[in-house]
């Protein structure tokens, strides 16, 4: 068994960081402007470095506990949220 990421595996996490930023978090706005890491940890609940990994759209291994405050800020369910990834993934072309 090998401890290193393959590629896929950094490509689906890296995937699954930019559909977290760009449906859940880019949205996201006070008084028409982009919130502080700090504000979209009130928002969200989600931890302030936690969202600066995710803003930055690179591969992070996103923890089951982080999308499931995800969902509950988004009112949705986790199937509901692996259905919208699957759904954009399918939209995405490498």
């Amino acid at each position: 068994m090998t401890t290193s990421k393959d590629h896929s595996q950094k490509n689906l996490e890296k995937k699954l960081v930019t559909f977290i930023y760009t449906k859940f978090i880019e949205p996201i706005r006070v008084d028409g402007k982009e919130p502080t890491d700090r504000k979209y940890e009130e928002i969200t609940k989600i931890g302030r470095t936690t969202i600066s990994k995710i803003r930055k759209c690179e591969g992070y291994d996103v923890p089951i506990s982080t999308i499931s405050k995800i969902c509950l800020y988004a009112g949705i369910s986790l199937s509901e949220f692996f259905s919208k990834f699957e759904e954009y993934q399918a939209g995405k072309k490498d």
